[in-house]
């Protein structure tokens, strides 16, 4: 199945209403998607990262599951 282009703005946008589902997640996320060798990347501060690991989780999580589906689409 092909893959779905879409921007890194819609993407951070998916990112956060999915976040929003999880109590360890807050509001006022700050992710970034960046592209990589996988395709692309979301990432966010360290300090979120290390003060709260159950976000940095969920960011991994939700980014596998979207990973299969998105593909950046070229600037």
């Amino acid at each position: 199945m092909a893959k779905i282009k879409i921007s890194t703005t819609d993407l951070v946008w998916i990112f956060t209403e999915k976040l929003r589902s999880f109590d360890e997640c807050f509001p006022g996320t700050d992710i970034a998607i960046v592209p990589s060798k996988d395709g692309w990347t979301a990432v966010t501060g360290s300090r979120r990262r290390i003060e709260h690991p159950g976000y940095a989780r969920r960011i991994g999580q939700i980014q596998k599951q979207l990973r299969e589906i998105y593909v950046l689409a070229k600037d």
